[in-house]
């Protein structure tokens, strides 16, 4: 017994001191490579060939040919795989994963979805622990990409489980870690996340590139709004990747830190990163980076006001997603342009953006951008003043809103029944059905209060267009003119600049300044209360020969302004005329009941481009209405044809 015994334990140790020589033989293999991949790669592609060559049939051979198809990928050369006439079954097994990752790299999710269970499903029927640990961190990491995270979470967390409980692993503990941390942080459990990083971190070998965690934990810390410390992160990032010989990790950190820097309002240093993400990803022909750096280059330059330069790369964005069959990110791109000719005013071509991406959301089937263009469709309404429009796409929202909350705990529920049936490890089945029977209870909840948010959101509806309109009262008493009862000075200047680009040529936005003549011989001869009367007979005037939805504002003293919308060329000249005609031959009647008449000096411009630089148009017409003056008042000058002297002090300025 004594001799069975010692044998056991002399077995034992053998075997203990085998996993140990064989974990720091793995150890010092990673060592190597890892030294030798930042100086002489080339030398590091044999290491890793001549390591494949050597190991017999398994999960260790499938997963040091990831690690070449990652270095090929890497390096922007395809890789396929390794066919051996050795084993056949082994090659089988090799050409599904490789053409997953492959898959994957294309954007071919279900393909690549299918080839993971397959290979997934041979490991649990031939108990290979390796191979179970290496397609739940596979499929973890998919399904992260495709934003199913919900459906993620079942492969991630028993990944978790079984790499925590493995005593070695092919796959190391730290490459899995970190897409585990990816998933708790795209679930919103930002604490386990945090956790997680900060474990990572402390077991991640001095040899290895821990980079790529620092740069994930510092998009954490934006996400949680701790720019500070996000950018200290991101920066340690940039730094040990800055002599990488993988340059799209490179790539990866500067659009991470450009990301963090456009949240913060630094949008030319973001500007810059993105510029440096999108030079490397072209040269290696990376789309889904390309289109990301796309993205985030033309939100930062329409952040700075230079929107063409802004415009350009998102129409080129729209282009990458189109080929790669993105519709969720051309959807945001179609956002993100509706945004930028919103602040433009031009507001008919932010409309065709904002409704594209809804058609888009709507094909798909994607709540998040259905609502996300309700809600940019209503702030384009209000901009243009469309109270009414604004309030519906505002209620069309809510709705859409509270139909995603609902979808997205439906589709929970969903996700999880379908990685339940993927999933055919025991264990991970018996946590699935306590994780539904909460999820029924958290559905049932959810009835209850969305119930309520339904009344509320009813409530709302019926408050809403009387707050509206007391808005609208409140903005109209501020903005009238007290005595006049037209558009204030700031008023109507802030209407006219809103003026977008007219789609025709030949239709014109015509801008009329006029002062009323001799109008302070009026207040000297007849009174102040007379020259009043004056000013509210000009404007009634004024206001009865307008069109609905053109503006008349009164500036300050006897000078108003006026906007013709749509006025053919052949038009232009007569409605001006007609105006001055009418205030000329028309009389009002003095405190002393003399009749009288009075005359304005006009000058005019016509445009079909936009008004948001009516402060330049505004110092031409003024220079005009001083030339009309100048002429014998009464009269009109065309401020762009018409000859205009300018007034001695302009040449005073020019020549001191």
């Amino acid at each position: 017994m004594k001799r069975s015994f010692l044998s056991s334990i002399i077995i034992s140790s053998l075997l203990f001191s085998n996993v140990c020589l064989a974990e720091n033989n793995d150890f010092m293999w990673e060592k190597t490579y890892k030294k030798t991949l930042a100086t002489n790669p080339s030398l590091a592609l044999s290491m890793l060939q001549d390591r494949y060559n050597s190991l017999e049939s398994g999960t260790e051979k499938l997963y040091v040919s990831s690690k070449i198809h990652n270095f090929m990928m890497l390096q922007g050369q395809p890789y396929y795989g390794s066919t051996s006439t050795f084993d056949p079954e082994h090659s089988s097994r090799e050409k599904l994963f490789i053409d997953a990752i492959n898959y994957e790299g294309k954007l071919k999710f279900d393909l690549a979805k299918n080839n993971y269970l397959q290979l997934l499903s041979y490991a649990n029927e031939n108990k290979d622990i390796d191979g179970k640990i290496l397609f739940e961190y596979h499929m973890c990491r998919l399904l992260n990409r495709q934003t199913q995270y919900q459906q993620a979470s079942v492969y991630c967390e028993a990944l978790h489980e079984d790499i925590n409980n493995a005593v070695s692993s092919v796959l190391p503990k730290y490459v899995a870690l970190r897409i585990v941390a990816n998933n708790q942080e795209f679930v919103g459990n930002y604490d386990e996340a945090l956790i997680t990083y900060k474990e990572l971190l402390s077991i991640i070998p001095v040899f290895e590139d821990a980079s790529g965690v620092y740069n994930d934990a510092g998009l954490l810390l934006k996400t949680l709004g701790n720019y500070d410390q996000a950018k200290e992160y991101i920066s340690i990032a940039l730094k040990m990747r800055e002599n990488s010989p993988l340059p799209l990790l490179k790539a990866q950190t500067y659009h991470s830190m450009g990301a963090v820097l456009f949240e913060t309002g630094d949008y030319q240093n973001a500007f810059d990163h993105f510029m440096q993400s999108k030079i490397i990803v072209e040269q290696y022909q990376y789309p889904y980076g390309l289109m990301h750096a796309q993205l985030g280059l033309g939100k930062a330059m329409i952040a700075m006001k230079k929107f063409e330069d802004g415009i350009a790369h998102l129409l080129g964005g729209i282009e990458t997603a189109t080929q790669q069959g993105n519709s969720k990110l051309r959807g945001d791109i179609y956002l993100t342009l509706a945004e930028a000719y919103r602040i433009q005013n031009k507001y008919s071509v932010a409309n065709d953006y904002a409704n594209q991406a809804f058609e888009l959301g709507s094909s798909i089937e994607s709540e998040r951008l259905i609502g996300s263009s309700l809600k940019v469709l209503a702030s384009i309404a209000e901009s243009q003043e469309e109270y009414g429009l604004a309030l519906d796409y505002y209620q069309k929202y809510a709705n859409s809103e509270l139909a995603r909350r609902n979808m997205r705990h439906q589709s929970a529920y969903i996700e999880l029944e379908t990685a339940r049936k993927d999933h055919s490890d025991t264990k991970q089945e018996s946590k699935l059905v306590t994780t539904i029977q909460e999820n029924k209870k958290n559905i049932a909840s959810l009835k209850e209060k969305t119930q309520i948010y339904q009344i509320l959101l009813a409530v709302l509806a019926a408050l809403l267009p009387a707050l509206w309109y007391l808005r609208k009262i409140e903005i109209a008493r501020v903005e009238l003119d007290s005595l006049t009862g037209l558009l204030s000075r700031a008023a109507a200047i802030r209407k006219i600049k809103k003026q977008p680009e007219l789609c025709s040529h030949h239709l014109n936005h015509v801008i009329i300044l006029l002062d009323l003549d001799d109008f302070k011989r009026i207040n000297d001869t007849y009174g102040h209360p007379t020259g009043d009367r004056a000013l509210i007979h000009v404007a009634n005037i004024l206001q009865k020969e307008l069109s609905v939805g053109e503006i008349c504002g009164r500036l300050g003293g006897e000078e108003f302004i006026l906007l013709l919308r749509n006025v053919d060329d052949l038009d232009i000249r007569d409605r001006v005329e007609h105006l001055h005609y009418v205030i000329a031959h028309q009389t009002f009647i003095a405190e002393d009941n003399t009749p009288l008449t009075i005359t304005a000096s006009f000058s005019f411009l016509a445009t079909y481009k936009a008004l948001s630089d009516f402060d330049a148009l505004y110092s031409i017409l003024d220079q005009a209405l001083y030339q009309a003056k100048k002429n014998g008042k009464n009269c009109i000058v065309d401020a762009f044809n018409d000859p205009i002297l300018f007034p001695p002090a302009a040449y005073e300025s020019t020549q001191s």
